[in-house]
Formats: structure tokens, sequence, C-alpha cells
């Protein structure tokens, strides 16, 4: 298992049907720590450590107010279109990512 900066456009955004704004790195709003990525689609804690799969998080960024879900279409959007994962984790890290990713709704989300 690989870890990657998780920087990426909002994918709450997206679902919303905006562009999503700029590629940027993504913040624990717990504790303030970098979010990291695997290709089991968790998402990882640098400061505090936390680790959960990708489908129980919420978004908020500058183009929307408050916390908000996203669903596993529009996250891989977001997550296919950040070139790094292409091209440091390449092609075979993206696909494990999207077919442990799952298929959820925006329904059910927690915000960490």
């Amino acid at each position: 298992m690989t870890w990657y900066y998780l920087k990426m456009r909002c994918p709450a955004c997206i679902a919303e049907g905006k562009s999503g704004g700029i590629t940027k790195q993504w913040y624990h709003s717990n504790c303030g720590g970098k979010l990291m990525v695997n290709d089991y689609a968790e998402y990882k804690c640098c400061k505090c450590k936390h680790i959960s799969h990708a489908r129980g998080w919420s978004y908020s960024c500058d183009g929307h107010s408050g916390w908000r879900g996203t669903s596993s279409s529009h996250l891989a959007n977001a997550i296919s279109i950040a070139s790094q994962f292409e091209y440091k984790a390449g092609r075979a890290w993206l696909i494990s990512f999207l077919e442990n990713m799952g298929d959820w709704d925006n329904a059910n989300y927690y915000r960490y």
C-alpha cells in the first residue's frame, strides 16, 4: 500500500455542477494535519494518524459554505483529474483506488 498527499479539486463542488476550483492539498479539520490517500480509497491524517475510508468524509472549500458530502463518482472525478496520481502513482494505482472506493451517494457522511 502506498500513500500520496491528497491533492485534488473539491468533489462537493463538482457534485453541484461547479468546476471544483484549483487542485490543492487537503487538510484534516480536526487537527489541521495534511491528508494522504492510498489505493484502498482510505484517507490518513499525517498529524493525528486517523484513517478511514473516503466514503465517510465531507468537504469544505472557498466555493461553498459549510461541510458537504459527495458521491463516489464525483470523488472519482476529482481524484482522477489530479495529475499527480497519474504521474507519480501510475494508472494501476488509480484503477485500484477506483475499484476499492465502491459506490455511494452523499446521504451518509461524517465531518472528520
